[in-house]
């Protein structure tokens, strides 16, 4: 897509952001937007590029005033602002429904009445089969993202697993761990998550913002490996504490009925209710049935994030 002279607005100041400002400043875009409630981050943002076409907004989107104001004048809106964390969405479960389901329901109420041209949602895998408040919080976003009156507006989805590094991964943790020369809390080793690059993720958001229509849903062929792989990239120094509550031992990227719905794309999946695949699915999409990263290739991509 072509981003020259256009203004766009992303909801939220985490890894995703930060790897999508970088991306977005290096373009001839004319202003990149930023919307976020942490205040310290968005003074560090505005150090970090000191770039005139950036405007840090402070603001929450639970607030439909404060997101109406920010969006006004844009033409493309991606939202990553969320709770993420799935042992805070468990204990806090109204915090996780006012921002991930009310606060994105403000976005796009917002960018409906602001005639944004096009809306991108980022959801995650765990909204497929959704079994915690975090995942099922993200099934609604989805499900208002296609069933909301639109207008002009066309609200576009993309989903996946893990970004390596990410705040809400546990690969900071594994490190700190390591470099506190203490072992790595593995929960359950033969546990199975998608994992990706934060590059991969930025990608799939401007693949979808450039050939999204509305009610599309993007995922990257995402590779999986076991929580024993990733914890043997960092430290062999181990130990087993056991699952927590609601914690599965794999991830569905799209389930047996979503891809029933789905074009293969190659690199990537859309998924529309409006399609019918060529191919009969009788199994979901799962961490434990997709691809599996090589040792070597899984080392080298965590020890670069």
């Amino acid at each position: 897509m072509d981003l020259e002279n256009k203004k766009i607005l992303i909801t939220g100041n985490g890894t995703f952001a930060q790897a999508m400002i970088s991306h977005l400043l290096k373009t001839n875009v004319k202003e990149v937007r930023v919307f976020s409630r942490n205040e310290n981050k968005q003074w560090e943002t505005s150090k970090r590029f000191e770039d005139n076409r950036l405007n840090m907004i402070i603001g929450d989107v639970r607030s439909y005033g404060a997101v109406f104001s920010a969006i006004k004048g844009v033409e493309f809106v991606i939202h990553s602002a969320a709770l993420k964390h799935v042992a805070v969405c468990e204990k806090q479960p109204i915090e996780a429904i006012q921002t991930n389901v009310n606060g994105s329901m403000n976005v796009m109420l917002a960018s409906i009445e602001n005639n944004v041209k096009k809306l991108v949602c980022l959801s995650t895998d765990k909204s497929a089969n959704a079994s915690t408040c975090y995942g099922a919080t993200k099934y609604l976003m989805e499900r208002l993202a296609i069933g909301i009156e639109r207008k002009n507006t066309e609200i576009i989805l993309t989903r996946y697993g893990n970004v390596l590094g990410s705040s809400g991964s546990v690969i900071p943790l594994f490190k700190r761990l390591r470099d506190e020369n203490k072992p790595l809390t593995l929960t359950d080793p033969n546990m199975t998550r998608f994992v990706m690059h934060i590059d991969e993720a930025v990608e799939l958001v401007l693949y979808a913002l450039k050939n999204g229509q509305h009610g599309d849903l993007f995922t990257t062929k995402n590779k999986s490996a076991t929580v024993q792989m990733i914890a043997d990239c960092i430290s062999s120094n181990q130990i087993i504490v056991g699952r927590t509550k609601a914690e599965k031992t794999d991830e569905a990227l799209l389930t047996k009925i979503e891809l029933n719905h789905s074009e293969d794309l190659g690199k990537y999946y859309r998924v529309n209710e409006n399609i019918t695949s060529n191919k009969v699915h009788n199994t979901s999409l799962t961490s434990d049935n997709a691809e599996k990263f090589e040792i070597d290739e899984l080392r080298r991509l965590i020890n670069e994030c």
